[in-house]
């Protein structure tokens, strides 16, 4: 983030704040203890159910800066990193206490994440944002160094495990019991997840134009067990999203063994259900 706030003790009337800031709900606040002992700077805070890390000191801003260039990201969020890491070389000379030091900033805010606020807007009404950097197109498959455990990663914080019960007129009970393993996006992002069936050898790619989301979906119950079940034991998943897929290892074992098919089986697939994702307690 790249904050440029109004302040009138400051020579050109606005203060600079540039900030690495990772958000996560607070039954994750272990994840983020992880990352501040692995990068050494930073605090960790908590706010009602929300947790979050955050690097503000230049000097530490440094540490974050060059691991993200060792290691790029692979998402259309490297174009914001190419944006931030040219702002804090602003800062850091001090450019950013000169009239024309503070337009670039400006300018550069205007193509960063959501681009300016309308109170920027009114502030600097003749702002002309820089060019979103082009971000190289993603190209991953299963034999890309270390992909296994960079999907791990990215599943801990963006993927979904998800038991779905429906009506069925098919069904002895009513009811079936399917497993979805999903990761959601927004569509700027689709060939990425579009990758990701090169990597796991399965799933595919729905896009919904009206919300800008895209979705990659793994639905096959033999695609689930043979591929992303073992996937994920192989390469363990961190946070609070370990005991969803521990729950969905349950339900697939218990699916395996026709225990759905009875009445007793689906009672233990609903109570696992009604446990899991969003309705987990906090423990």
């Amino acid at each position: 983030m790249l904050k440029i706030i109004k302040n009138p003790r400051a020579t050109l009337g606005w203060s600079i704040r540039l900030v690495f800031d990772i958000h996560l709900h607070s039954k994750d606040i272990e994840i983020l203890h992880l990352i501040q002992r692995f990068f050494g700077v930073g605090n960790v805070y908590t706010y009602q159910d929300k947790a979050q890390y955050q690097v503000q000191k230049s000097s530490d801003l440094v540490f974050i800066i060059e691991h993200f260039t060792k290691y790029p990201l692979r998402t259309k969020k490297y174009a914001d990193f190419i944006l931030f890491t040219k702002a804090f070389y602003i800062v850091n000379n001090k450019e950013h206490l000169s009239k024309a030091g503070l337009v670039q900033l400006v300018n550069i805010r205007g193509s960063l994440n959501q681009g300016l606020s309308e109170r920027l807007k009114v502030a600097f009404p003749k702002n002309v944002p820089v060019p979103r950097p082009q971000v190289p197109k993603t190209n991953l498959d299963s034999n890309t160094p270390g992909i296994k455990h960079w999907l791990a990663g990215f599943v801990s914080g963006e993927g979904c495990f998800v038991i779905k019960v429906s009506k069925s007129k098919t069904h002895k009970l009513g009811k079936s019991v399917t497993l979805n393993f999903l990761i959601i996006q927004h569509k700027r992002d689709r060939e990425l997840l579009e990758s990701f069936s090169y990597v796991l050898g399965c799933g595919r790619v729905s896009i919904k134009e009206a919300t800008g989301i895209v979705t990659f979906a793994v639905t096959d119950f033999n695609n689930i067990t043979d591929k992303i079940i073992p996937l994920f034991e192989e390469c363990p998943i961190l946070g609070v999203k370990a005991k969803d897929f521990e729950d969905f290892k349950k339900v697939s074992y218990l699916i395996k063994d026709k225990a759905h098919l009875t009445w007793e089986g689906l009672a233990k697939i609903l109570l696992i259900k009604s446990r899991m994702n969003t309705k987990r307690e906090l423990e």
